[in-house]
């Protein structure tokens, strides 16, 4: 969808003194595009200069540069007798003025002239910082393109929001989109040993800038083969591998959105060239049924090659509508997926965090995957086949968790020289994608009498989440288990991680906490090529093992039971290796209360009674500091939480059988001041 691009300069303001002599600045402005530049008069000896043409500088480019181009203007200092000075420069994505103007040009209603952006935009030098600013208008306008081999994505619209944004609803899930582009690091180039600091951070800039949107061409692309007109959830990242290059990732979900009316209240859909410019027609919506713990569990048999979610699924159950192909010739409309096909999905991962009523049926808990590499440059394919290892490994995680699919998905990577750590994580669930996508968060309420529902009702309940979606004795570990605090029932694990929100179905105390580990081993091998990659790769099992031991162990010194929004992240260095772990902590009325640890020592220590009932006092202060203290959370839950009776210390209780966190006590005395710090500090 070739187009053109007018731009008009009209002021600037604030600007710096350039000429010492006169205390004035003489300015201009070059706009650049691609390969053609443009350049305005010279407005001499102000601060503040007004250019009064009424020239529009124009330019006329293809789909492909129009969405991968960044619009540049550079603030010039002119000098007569010297070369011109540099005062800042303005770098425009045209990203937001194509989207909206691609849904505008299908419209043959009324006559429009262009998506228009216009206003003060600040000027920045890389060197200096904010010098002054450029009032301009930015006006872009498409030409209408049937080519069904068309290279643009626009009119697909990105939203980085962890949820469907407002004003809009959703009315189908297409797929789970991932890009990689690699290219050179201009700070690496042969020709950055000789220009200037200032050109070489502005090339850097304009190389990042140019990544970026051809990566999120490229997935706009994918999207618009799926069928889908907005993308939800996009992460983009960065992977500065120095020589190697650089490495530029993008994740994200695709959905078909409707634009809600807001004068009328009504849905109105968002065109999308796919239609031609007609308004789509509404698919139907399938009433299956939605899944429950007593139904088979979803996720067992899949496809194990066809990673390309483009490819439609075998079978022909899938929930297609006539009138999904436009006239146009645009690109053809895969089925959306919903619970029949969702298991022919290769990678069937969701990136938002925060989901609708009903459509989370149970969690199965966190699932992560790391891997450690050798960034020795190479192509793209390379690297993406990294990745794809990666979410090979989390769907088998989650198909052994007896769950059908990963939500709040996201990728990291750590680099140190040349060896580069992979992490893949996210949350194993049973979803129903035959939801109402639209719903609004009701109040969570409980059955007064528990066991008063059958048991299809009982998977409405507001504990049916927490629900393990596996039996208790096929896990694909050990796992403790204990009898739901809601329903009575089903089993429930004791902690819960999970790195989505959490759902509004469940029922939790009112007050959350911010929870914080932190863990670092250090390096036993030079931190550059295969022994350092080995060494790194042997000590990540025993790095993640301390870190989830710390965590849960301030979790349960909290008297809270439940993670959410739960973030992992490995920093590598010359010397050490840390793993963080951050979330959000509370406590889920399903799940059983944390008990306060116990020490295992003998009947005769009593540096152990002591330490006993100090961690006894901790953990009674902080229930009371974090609210948890409370019998009934702010929620009406049918009954008061159990909770542990009596305000004094227990008894030094040495039985091995009992559900106990164990702290090895060392006679020496550092060993026993190390116990009683970490105590107070927990």
């Amino acid at each position: 969808m070739p187009g053109k691009i007018k731009v008009k300069v009209l002021a600037g303001r604030n600007l710096p003194v350039m000429d010492r002599a006169s205390d004035t600045t003489d300015a201009f402005v070059e706009i650049k595009f691609g390969s053609i530049t443009h350049k305005t008069d010279v407005c001499r000896k102000s601060l503040n200069p007004h250019w009064n043409s009424t020239e529009w500088y124009r330019f006329e480019v293809d789909e492909s540069e129009l969405q991968d181009e960044p619009l540049q203007l550079r603030l010039m200092d002119h000098d007569t007798y010297s070369a011109n000075d540099a005062i800042g420069k303005v770098v425009i994505s045209l990203a937001p003025l194509l989207a909206r103007e691609a849904n505008n040009a299908k419209s043959t209603a009324t006559p429009h002239g262009g998506a228009v952006m216009s206003g003060w935009i600040p000027v920045f030098d890389t060197m200096h910082g904010i010098r002054g600013e450029l009032n301009v208008i930015v006006k872009v306008e498409l030409f209408s393109d049937f080519n069904k081999y068309k290279t643009s994505s626009c009119g697909v619209q990105f939203f980085h929001c962890p949820m469907i944004p407002p004003g809009y609803r959703a009315t189908s899930i297409h797929g789970f989109v991932e890009e990689l582009v690699v290219n050179d690091d201009p700070e690496y180039q042969w020709i950055d040993k000789i220009r200037t600091p200032r050109a070489s951070n502005e090339a850097r800039q304009v190389a990042f800038i140019k990544l970026s949107n051809q990566v999120q061409r490229l997935v706009g692309l994918k999207a618009a083969e799926l069928g889908a007109n907005a993308v939800v959830g996009y992460q983009q990242d960065f992977d500065l591998e120095g020589e190697a290059g650089v490495v530029a990732r993008a994740i994200d979900r695709d959905r078909r959105e409707d634009k809600c009316d807001k004068d009328r209240g009504s849905p109105r859909h968002a065109r999308h060239e796919s239609y031609g410019g007609r308004e789509p027609a509404q698919a139907s919506h399938a009433q299956n049924s939605s899944l429950n713990a007593t139904s088979t569990p979803l996720g067992i048999h899949r496809r194990s090659s066809d990673s390309d979610l483009s490819v439609t699924p075998k079978g022909g159950s899938l929930n297609t509508s006539a009138g999904n192909v436009g006239s146009g010739g645009g690109a053809i409309l895969r089925p959306s997926m919903n619970s029949n096909n969702l298991d022919m999905l290769e990678y069937p991962f969701l990136t938002m965090t925060e989901y609708p009523p009903g459509f989370i049926v149970h969690i199965g808990g966190t699932v992560c995957a790391r891997s450690v590499k050798l960034a020795d440059g190479g192509e793209g394919a390379a690297r993406a086949a990294w990745w794809a290892e990666l979410r090979t490994e989390l769907r088998a995680h989650a198909r052994a968790l007896r769950c059908n699919a990963v939500i709040a998905y996201t990728e990291n990577t750590a680099i140190c020289e040349d060896v580069c750590v992979l992490s893949a994580s996210g949350t194993a669930v049973v979803i129903n994608l035959d939801c109402d996508f639209n719903a609004e968060p009701e109040p969570t309420s409980a059955p007064a009498v528990p066991g008063a529902r059958s048991l299809e009702e009982s998977e409405c309940e507001w504990c049916s989440v927490a629900h393990v979606p596996y039996s208790p004795g096929a896990g694909p570990y050990r796992a403790e288990l204990a009898v739901c605090g809601g329903c009575r029932r089903a089993r429930v694990p004791t902690v819960l991680l999970a790195t989505c929100a959490k759902p509004s179905k469940l029922v939790s105390h009112a007050k959350a906490i911010t929870l914080t580990a932190v863990a670092a081993r250090v390096r036993r091998a030079p931190p550059t090529s295969e022994p350092g990659a080995r060494d790194i790769s042997d000590q990540l099992p025993f790095l993640e093992y301390e870190l989830h031991k710390l965590l849960l162990a301030k979790l349960r010194m909290q008297g809270a039971n439940a993670i959410f929004s739960l973030q992992t992240q490995i920093a590598i260095g010359e010397r050490c290796v840390m793993a963080l772990a951050s979330g959000t902590a509370c406590r889920l009325a399903a799940l059983p209360p944390p008990t306060p640890p116990r020490i295992k020592a003998s009947e005769n220590d009593k540096d152990a009674l002591e330490i006993q009932k100090a961690l006894w006092d901790s953990f009674a202060a902080n229930r009371l500091a974090n609210g948890f203290d409370v019998g009934v959370p702010e929620q009406s839950i049918g009954g008061a939480l159990p909770e542990l009776e009596g305000e004094e210390a227990p008894a030094l209780d040495l039985c091995a059988d009992k559900d106990a966190c164990v702290l090895e006590l060392d006679e020496a005395e550092d060993g026993l001041r190390w116990s009683i710090f970490d105590v107070e500090n927990l």
